[in-house]
């Protein structure tokens, strides 16, 4: 047992003698793993932290997704709207105007058949009332 005790003395003495000449090298390995248990449990967090990060980016992502998709479908039926709307004023613009030929027609008409001696009349009448050019014919006779 004596033997043990002096392996042991010998080898820490030894140990001793290298940690003393080369401490900075013992000094860095603990330092090394002081730092490396320290951060250990702050990696975890930072996972964390990066993961919560995502799912806010995410749902973010997907609310700027649907609230465009909602904004293009309120697009789409306004310009439906605005199709039908003008579809409709086109439709009424046509009916006017017809109705507008047949009323002046009908009124040119009961012009022509009451002033049929008088083309004079009659030309000066249809230039006042429809805007058309009356030029005056002189006869030489």
């Amino acid at each position: 047992m004596i033997e043990f005790w002096l392996v042991v003395k010998v080898w820490s003495a030894k140990s001793w003698a290298f940690i003393k000449k080369y401490w900075q090298l013992f000094v860095g390995a603990i330092y090394a793993i002081a730092v490396w248990v320290y951060f250990k449990g702050k990696v975890d967090n930072i996972k964390e932290v990066l993961e919560v990060e995502e799912d806010t980016h995410q749902k973010e992502i997907d609310t700027l997704n649907s609230s465009h998709a909602e904004e293009i479908a309120l697009r789409d039926e306004a310009l439906d709207k605005h199709q039908e709307i003008i579809a409709k004023i086109e439709k009424k613009y046509e009916e006017r105007k017809e109705e507008l030929s047949d009323a002046k027609r009908a009124e040119v008409n009961k012009l022509v058949s009451k002033y049929r001696e008088d083309p004079a009349t009659l030309s000066r009448l249809l230039s006042e009332r429809f805007g058309i050019v009356h030029i005056e014919v002189v006869k030489d006779d």
